[in-house]
């Protein structure tokens, strides 16, 4: 599969590498089939990118690399899209967005990869998460991922 991107320029991927998110994300619930790449310049970072849309791509991070306390509490019924079995790795990310100096990522509304079958969805938490957390711009790595949303 061939994916012309504003991000990442053409990208070959294997349908195999694509994650399905049967009911898109919040906003984009058109978009079921995503890249997720890793930044070049920013370990901390991962690309989330549309395989139907190149002009689509949304910044990801761990949460827990930044609030290690962070936790998510979803329903069984939530998780139930990503057929999760037993010994089954799942990733926790969340989204970034803002401007230099002032990062916020979204803790109300992470995303949930079941990485063993490649399915993706977002969900909203059952408590009272920050829709907007603001980064702490303290680490390397938060003054790394400004430099890599600045060329966004």
């Amino acid at each position: 599969m061939r994916i012309d991107t504003q991000r990442f320029g053409t990208l070959r991927l294997n349908a195999n590498q694509l994650f399905l998110f049967p009911q898109g994300l919040i906003g984009m619930e058109t978009l079921r089939q995503w890249a997720l790449l890793p930044d070049p310049q920013n370990e901390s970072v991962a690309w989330l990118q549309s395989a139907s849309r190149g002009d689509r791509a949304i910044a990801l991070i761990s949460p827990r690399a930044f609030f290690e306390d962070y936790r998510v509490h979803v329903t069984r019924r939530e998780l139930a899209c990503l057929h999760m079995q037993p010994g089954a790795e799942m990733y926790v990310m969340t989204t970034v967005s803002g401007h230099v100096g002032k990062l916020t990522t979204n803790l109300r509304s992470p995303l949930l990869l079941n990485l063993s079958r490649r399915l993706g969805c977002q969900v909203i938490t059952s408590d009272d998460q920050p829709i907007q957390k603001a980064l702490p711009l303290v680490s390397a790595a938060a003054a790394s991922m400004v430099e890599t949303l600045r060329a966004a």
